[in-house]
C-alpha cells in the first residue's frame, strides 16, 4: 500500500520559515503547544489542530525527515500558499501608505500598550480566584476544626467508658457505688452518637468537595498566569525582534555617518597636505629657478668677458706683430700675452692666500649660492670655500714632519718683458 501523500504546509503550521534553525522550531512548537492543546482549547477541531502540530515538529525536528519533506515542498507550496510567518515579520513594501504601515515606535507602544491591558485584566481575575480560593480555604479550616471537635469528644465518650470498664473501677465497685444509666439515658447518648457520626459524615464529605473546589480553583488560576505569560512572552519577542531591528538599523546609520566623517577628515587633511607641501615647494622652485637664472646671468657675463678680453688680446698681439714685423721674431713672442692670460687658470698653482670677495653670488665651480666667494692670487679665479679647498695644494705632510719646505714655484716672467719699445 503507498503511503499517503503529504498536502499539509508544516512550517505554516509551526508558523516559522523554511531556513528556521532546530532551536526555533523547538520553541514554536512549545508555544503552540500550550495555545493548542484540547485542555485549554475550547474549539471543536482543538485534538485534530494539536494532532497536526505534533505530526509537523516530529517531521521538521529530525534531520533525514526535513530533508526528505524539503524535497516535496516546493510542490505543496506552489498547490497552497502559506502566509508570512510570524515569526520573521518583514517590513512593509515601499507602496504601502504611511496609514498601512505604522513605525516601529509605534508597534512597540501597542505591544506595551497590550501588554499593559493585558496585565489590567489578569490582576483583576487574580484578585477573583485569589477571594474564591480565600473563601474555600477558610471554609476548609472550618471543616477541618468541626470534625477535629467531634473527633474529641468520641475519645473523650471512648475514654469514659474504658475507664468504667476496667479492673480498677470492678475492683471499687463494692466500695463506691454509681448509679447505671437508665435505658432512656442509653437511647439518648446512642442517639447523640449516632447524630455526630453523621454530621462527621457530612463534613467530611463537604471538606472534600471543598478542597476538590479549591484544586480546581488553584488549576484555573495556574493556567490563566500560564496564558498571560505565554503572550507576554510574545509580546516580548516581538519587542526585541523590533529594537533589534531598530539597533541594527541605527548600528548602520552611525557607521555610515563616522565612514563620511571619516573620508570628509581624510579629505581635508589631504588638502592640508597638499597645500603645505605646495607651499614648501613654492619657495624651493623659486630659489632653483633663481639659482639658475643667476647661474645663466654669471655665465653669460664670463662669456661676454671672455669675449671681450679675446678680442683685447687679438687687437694687441695684432697691433704687436705689425709693431714688430720688420724684427722676424717667432709666433710664441706675438701669442705668448694672449695664451698666458688663456692658460694662466691651468698653469697657476692657486697657493697662498686667497683673500675674500663679498656679495651674494654663485660659486662658477658648483654653482651653489654664497655670501662670498675666495679668489686666487696669482690667476684670479674665484671659489667657494668647499671648492677652494679641492683646487688648493696641500703640503705632504711628510715635509711638514721633516722640517723640508716644498719646491719653491717657478715663475716665470712676463712676455711683457722682452717686448718694450726701448728693445
Amino acid at each position: 500500500m503507498a503511503p499517503v501523500p503529504i498536502t499539509e504546509d508544516y512550517y505554516m503550521v509551526l508558523e516559522v520559515v523554511q531556513t528556521a534553525p532546530p532551536k526555533l522550531i523547538t520553541q514554536s512548537y512549545k508555544r503552540l503547544a500550550l495555545k493548542l492543546h484540547p485542555d485549554r482549547n475550547a474549539k471543536h477541531d482543538a485534538t485534530e489542530a494539536f494532532q497536526l502540530l505534533g505530526r509537523a515538529y516530529e517531521t521538521l525536528k529530525d534531520e533525514s525527515k526535513r530533508q526528505a519533506y524539503d524535497l516535496i515542498y516546493p510542490s505543496i507550496t506552489r498547490s497552497r500558499p502559506s502566509p508570512q510567518p510570524t515569526q520573521t515579520p518583514r517590513p512593509p513594501p515601499a507602496s504601502t501608505p504611511p496609514s498601512e504601515a505604522p513605525s516601529e515606535a509605534a508597534q512597540i507602544a501597542a505591544l506595551q500598550k497590550s501588554k499593559q491591558e493585558r496585565g489590567a485584566r489578569w490582576w483583576t481575575k487574580k484578585s477573583a480566584f485569589d477571594s474564591s480560593i480565600f473563601e474555600l480555604q477558610r471554609d476548609i479550616r472550618r471543616l477541618e476544626q468541626e470534625i477535629k471537635n467531634l473527633d474529641s469528644i468520641v475519645a473523650a465518650e471512648a475514654a469514659e467508658e474504658a475507664q468504667r470498664n476496667s479492673w480498677g473501677t470492678w475492683l471499687l465497685s463494692p466500695i463506691y457505688k454509681k448509679a447505671e444509666d437508665s435505658e432512656e439515658e442509653k437511647a439518648r447518648k446512642d442517639r447523640e452518637r449516632q447524630e455526630r457520626r453523621i454530621e462527621k459524615d457530612m463534613k467530611e464529605r463537604r471538606l472534600g468537595l471543598k478542597k476538590a473546589d479549591l484544586m480546581k480553583e488553584e488549576s484555573l488560576l495556574r493556567k490563566a498566569k500560564e496564558e498571560v505569560d505565554a503572550a507576554d512572552l510574545v509580546d516580548n519577542g516581538k519587542i526585541r525582534m523590533i529594537q533589534a531591528r531598530i539597533w541594527a538599523r541605527e548600528t548602520w546609520e552611525r557607521q555610515e555617518r563616522e565612514r563620511v566623517e571619516r573620508e570628509r577628515i581624510a579629505k581635508i587633511r589631504k588638502q592640508k597636505q597638499e597645500q603645505r607641501e605646495k607651499r614648501e615647494r613654492e619657495p624651493a622652485e623659486a630659489l632653483r629657478k633663481q639659482q639658475a637664472e643667476e647661474r645663466a646671468a654669471d655665465q653669460k657675463r664670463q662669456e661676454e668677458q671672455a669675449r671681450k678680453w679675446q678680442k683685447i688680446i687679438d687687437d694687441e698681439t695684432k697691433k704687436r706683430r705689425e709693431q714688430y714685423a720688420h724684427l722676424n721674431l717667432p709666433e710664441c713672442f706675438f701669442t705668448a700675452d694672449g695664451s698666458t692670460r688663456q692658460a694662466s687658470t691651468s698653469t697657476c698653482r692657486h697657493d697662498g692666500w686667497w683673500p675674500k670677495v663679498q656679495g651674494r653670488t654663485a660659486c662658477p665651480e658648483c654653482y651653489e649660492i654664497w655670501t662670498y666667494l675666495l679668489q686666487c692670487p696669482g690667476c684670479n679665479m674665484k671659489a667657494c670655500p668647499r671648492c677652494q679647498g679641492a683646487i688648493r695644494p696641500r703640503i705632504p705632510r711628510n715635509a711638514a714632519r721633516t722640517n723640508r719646505r716644498a719646491p719653491p714655484r717657478v715663475r716665470t716672467s712676463s712676455p711683457d718683458f722682452f717686448f718694450n719699445d726701448d728693445y
